[in-house]
């Protein structure tokens, strides 16, 4: 039974569409809810854990499975089976609240009566936690980054800085990152128009440093063209004004983390890394909040990184004999 399914193996549910799912919506509530979320991020996300619930009960995948037969026991059982194989409540959360999004559309097609849907709609959340994963990066390993951008002379190092100093300086989101256009820079306001998640759209101040960074970009190498604000760049160096993938910025942080002889950190670890400096420099939650996109305080404390250390320093002072 494997709930540990690489992701590139599933199916591609985020381009699900109103033009290639509308007629698997009709018949499969699975489709629909799919087509019912928000962003292209989403459907895949939660396509992949579909697939899995798909999967664990013998089914090949999302399209294979008769969501319509599914009832409360069904989604009990999954649950059961996510802990069995040790799943963090937050993660076995997210699969429960994919389960009642296809029963909801599974009663508007009118597979299941109301009974049934209220019996899945009432099943509670799992309850208990874990401990916070990924970290937030020490000053001197985010010098020691732009260190290795700054050592590379060409287009690609001052645009990999930019980005850099963007994700640090902003606490974008990949896919925020590499959405951004060039017409999403207010120069004379310094900030940046992103659209995170949910389609809500915010403005992203840019700190001096990081400013600096994404001027040094434009005026250097990128120009005014319209287009993507980081752009593609050929391994000739030609620029290419076409949009970088999530996955590019990826291989670019990874590239510049060898190379500046790092430990492993994620892309997320920047966004980490934001809210913990913010935090430290004595900005309250909310600002913090606000600034990261959230809608909720409980998710912006997650981001908060100083807890170790805090913990780790009163631990040192305490004196037991």
């Amino acid at each position: 039974m494997n709930t540990n399914m690489p992701i590139e193996q599933q199916a591609n549910y985020g381009e699900v569409s109103l033009s290639s799912g509308v007629s698997n919506a009709r018949k499969n509530p699975a489709i629909a809810y799919l087509m019912s979320l928000g962003s292209k991020k989403s459907r895949q996300t939660m396509g992949s854990f579909l697939d899995v619930v798909a999967r664990m009960v013998g089914f090949q995948g999302v399209y294979d499975f008769d969501w319509g037969g599914m009832r409360r026991h069904h989604v009990l059982a999954v649950i059961d089976m996510l802990r069995e194989s040790d799943k963090a409540p937050a993660t076995i959360n997210t699969y429960l609240s994919a389960l009642k999004g296809v029963a909801l559309e599974s009663w508007i097609l009118k597979l299941i009566d109301t009974d049934s849907y209220q019996h899945i709609k009432q099943i509670k959340s799992v309850k208990g936690s874990r401990l916070t994963k990924g970290r937030a990066l020490h000053k001197d390993e985010i010098n020691s980054l732009f260190s290795a951008c700054d050592r590379d002379k060409s287009a690609t190092g001052v645009r990999d800085a930019a980005i850099l100093a963007v994700l640090l300086g902003c606490g974008l989101r990949r896919t925020e990152a590499v959405t951004l256009d060039f017409s999403d820079y207010n120069v004379r306001e310094g900030y940046l128009k992103v659209v995170g998640k949910g389609n809500k759209e915010r403005k992203a101040f840019l700190p001096p440093t990081t400013q600096d960074r994404l001027n040094e970009w434009i005026e250097s190498y990128r120009g005014d063209t319209t287009g993507p604000l980081f752009t593609r760049i050929r391994r000739y160096k030609d620029l290419v004004y076409t949009e970088l993938s999530s996955q590019a910025i990826y291989h670019i942080l990874e590239e510049r983390r060898l190379q500046a002889n790092l430990e492993k950190f994620a892309p997320h670890d920047l966004r980490r890394t934001f809210a913990s400096l913010m935090l430290s420099n004595g900005e309250d939650l909310i600002t913090v909040k606000d600034a990261m996109g959230h809608s909720s305080l409980t998710t912006t404390q997650k981001y908060d990184h100083r807890g170790d250390d805090r913990l780790k320093n009163a631990s040192e002072r305490l004196n037991i004999f």
